[in-house]
Formats: structure tokens, sequence, C-alpha cells
């Protein structure tokens, strides 16, 4: 299962990179929604399942978001921000978002999440992390 994390701070996209190798996950990262979106149109592989970040700059993760809808991909959605007003998370959800998790990530949460993605779109992966997260 190819998981793609798209969030503008290297330490955060270099953290959950390694939280999803040890779930044995492939992980690429991308530093904005756009550098992700330019890499589709370049012929890329469409992942399995988006890790968005909520807010960057230049292009929200909502944006983000309608980007794959509009290109009628049907990508499984992660987002994740440490917004926690309840209208955020309707909006998110509304635009088609799998699962919304608010900072910071436990990889429990995280794995659940993927988990989840995995049940509801079965076409997502044929293969299940097996791997504890990280306590």
């Amino acid at each position: 299962m190819l998981i793609v994390i798209i969030d503008d701070e290297e330490s955060v996209r270099t953290g959950l990179r390694r939280l999803c190798v040890s779930l044995g996950l492939r992980a690429s990262v991308y530093a904005s929604g756009s550098e992700f979106l330019e890499s589709l149109a370049a012929g890329a592989t469409p992942p399995h399942c988006l890790l968005l970040d909520a807010h960057m700059p230049h292009m929200s993760g909502l944006e983000v978001q309608r980007h794959v809808v509009d290109a009628g991909l049907k990508v499984p959605t992660i987002v994740y921000t440490a917004d926690d007003a309840p209208e955020a998370e309707a909006r998110y959800v509304a635009a088609g978002v799998t699962a919304y998790l608010r900072k910071p990530i436990a990889g429990d949460e995280l794995l659940a999440a993927i988990e989840q993605v995995m049940a509801t779109h079965p076409t997502a992966s044929d293969q299940r992390p097996t791997a504890a997260p990280p306590s």
C-alpha cells in the first residue's frame, strides 16, 4: 500500500514517513499540494491513501482534496490538523475525507485511520499493516 504524505513541515513529513514504513507501508512525501498534483500530472501512480496536512501555505489540504476529487481520483484521504473547530471537521467530511485527525497524531490513531481506509476502500490495498505502532 502506498501512502502519500503532504505536509509543508519537513520534520512532520519525515516522522510520518518513518511511522508508515515501520507499519510495513510504502510512503512518499511532498512538501506541498501543488508538488503532489504536478507529480500526478507527470504520470506518477496515484497513491492508495493520502495523509494530508490541513493547513499549508499556497494550497490548503481542502484545496488539494478538491483537486483530487475533480481529477476523478478515488483516493481515500486522512486529514490532520491542530484546528479543533467542529466546523473545520465538517467541511472536510463534506469534501469526502475518510478520516480527520487532530495533532499531535499518536501512532495508534494513525494505524486505526489507515485500517479504516483499508476496510472502507478494499481496493486501497490487499496488504494490512501488521506491526504495532511505536509507543
